[in-house]
């Protein structure tokens, strides 16, 4: 593979991509991203209802798809269950319980989705 075709299956970290989990913005530098209850993963989540491997997120062709990885609960996108998704700016993404949002290149919505997130229970 060419150094121009490596270039172009790895996202740019001046895309501004990222989700935003519980007010946090986490930057999608990566090309999978993966998502879990597994401490090896990207995004970690210490929560019973996340499997160990719930989801990841591809860059792929130039845009980021979402897959579930069989995870018990399931994965949702918009409140539709999902097994493989093209994520669109804005989407809001269910494991579970928790809600995240992707944005891709927008500050504006970035802003409004800091406060759209809920907040990770704390109960037992």
């Amino acid at each position: 593979m060419g150094e121009e075709e490596e270039k172009a299956e790895t996202p740019s970290r001046e895309q501004n991509v990222f989700l935003i989990i519980n007010r946090q913005m986490i930057p999608l530098e990566k090309k999978v991203t993966r998502v879990g209850r597994q401490l090896g993963n990207d995004v970690v989540f210490h929560e019973e209802a996340i499997s160990r491997f719930h989801a990841e997120v591809r860059y792929e062709d130039g845009k980021y798809v979402l897959y579930d990885n069989n995870s018990t609960a399931g994965t949702y996108v918009n409140s539709k269950r999902v097994e493989r998704c093209v994520l669109n700016s804005g989407d809001l993404i269910s494991f579970s319980f928790i809600q995240v949002m992707f944005v891709n290149n927008n500050a504006r919505l970035a802003g409004i989705a800091m406060g759209t997130t809920q907040n990770l229970r704390t109960e037992k």
